[in-house]
């Protein structure tokens, strides 16, 4: 069982992550971008305080800050609800890109420009309506820019495996 620290009464939020768990974060999103011919992103930690910031509150919903950003609660694990992001690729139509509420959390996840991740979690268990835990991670540049030549840039096809 994984153990969280959290710093309570703290002027900046202490992450929650610790040093594994934001490589595995950082992995799991760079494996996936990397199926999309997207570069490696780098843990930014200024990001990783803002994100665990929101979190705390347990309010599931966008913080509309400047950043890409994608949430979840419930999910048993952070690589779960990561891997349920990616998997609204299932839903995503090359031929006609752009955004959907159906697929923004998978498009921002590999959007090409975006070069900075920083995430944050708070386990939540119903507070402010918020179940179980809540992942929330934020992205520089942000994604998901309303354009279509902007999605066709920046949300590559998978690429094609040999074997």
């Amino acid at each position: 069982m994984k153990k969280f620290l959290i710093c309570l009464g703290c002027m900046l939020a202490f992450n929650a992550f610790a040093v594994t768990e934001q490589k595995e974060i950082l992995l799991l999103h760079n494996q996936l971008r990397a199926q999309h011919q997207a570069p490696p992103l780098i843990w930014d930690n200024q990001l990783a305080n803002f994100a665990e910031n929101y979190a705390q509150k347990c309010e599931f919903q966008h913080s509309h800050s400047s950043y890409g950003e994608n949430l979840a609660a419930g999910y048993p694990t952070v690589s779960e609800a990561i891997h349920a992001w990616y998997a609204e690729h299932k839903s995503y139509s090359y031929a006609w890109p752009g955004f959907s509420m159906r697929t923004g959390h998978f498009t921002q996840l590999v959007w090409k420009s975006t070069d900075k991740l920083g995430c944050g979690y708070a386990t939540c268990n119903g507070k402010n309506g918020t179940p179980g835990k809540y992942l929330v991670c934020e992205y520089s540049p942000a994604g998901n820019i309303s354009s279509r030549k902007y999605f066709r840039d920046n949300v590559l096809q998978e690429k094609v495996k040999v074997g």
